[in-house]
């Protein structure tokens, strides 16, 4: 298991994170008033296969604004408002890459959405999961529009991969509603709290909600940038 992200340049970040454009979103500044809107939040369906499946492209970047407006799951993991794709037709080995941005428009003590990647085959079951584990602190400088955020990606090969779907969501154990203790397939809530703890005060405050940049490339357009 690889170590903890510690955040020594999160001041830093979130200072630069300032200076971007933000889209419009639809949810409260203060992260306790983002618990308080999601904790009223209930399932939009029983099961994956009903799911608004987005067509990421080929390559390229798509935006996605995850607010009290989208919809919200009962994972294993618990309760999280999510978006989901369907995979690209790729003939070459490629790479998915998810980075939550630092929003500078909330309180003091900004949140942050922290994202999970769960891939799913043709029959909805997970294939593939990451965990906090896998996320790492990526500067405004890194990428261009010049936004700091939490990244992590996924590789995939077309030629092996059972993956049709992919889908982001968050532990709900970090927003305060774990599932229940006697919930079977629960891979996450421990060790994101674990993960947590080890992060100590450089870990920002939980968030139910925030901005997500997907991006699709080539493998080795983003090899070594937030890797599973």
């Amino acid at each position: 298991m690889r170590n903890p992200v510690c955040f020594p340049g999160i001041v830093a970040a979130l200072a630069l994170a300032g200076c971007a454009t933000s889209p419009a979103t639809s949810y409260p500044a203060a992260t306790a008033a983002r618990i308080a809107t999601y904790a009223k939040a209930t399932p939009c369906c029983d099961d994956p296969s009903g799911f608004r499946f987005v067509a990421l492209p080929k390559q390229g970047r798509t935006d996605a604004v995850i607010d009290a407006t989208s919809p919200v799951f009962d994972f294993q993991s618990g309760l999280s408002p999510f978006v989901a794709y369907e995979l690209p037709d790729q003939a070459t080995r490629y790479r998915i890459r998810v980075k939550s941005i630092f929003d500078p428009e909330g309180d003091d003590v900004s949140g942050a959405f922290y994202p999970v990647i769960a891939l799913l085959d043709d029959t909805f079951i997970v294939v593939h999961m990451t965990g906090l584990e896998s996320l790492r602190l990526e500067p405004g400088l890194a990428t261009v529009g010049g936004e700091a955020g939490l990244a992590v990606s996924v590789g995939l090969d077309p030629a092996e991969q059972k993956g049709k779907y992919l889908v982001v969501f968050t532990p709900a154990a970090l927003l305060g509603q774990p599932p229940p203790d006697d919930r079977e397939g629960d891979m996450l809530s421990l060790s994101a709290l674990a993960w947590m703890e080890r992060s100590g005060e450089g870990a920002l405050p939980p968030s139910p909600y925030g901005r997500l940049l997907v991006t699709v490339a080539p493998e080795v357009a983003v090899a070594g940038t937030g890797t599973d």
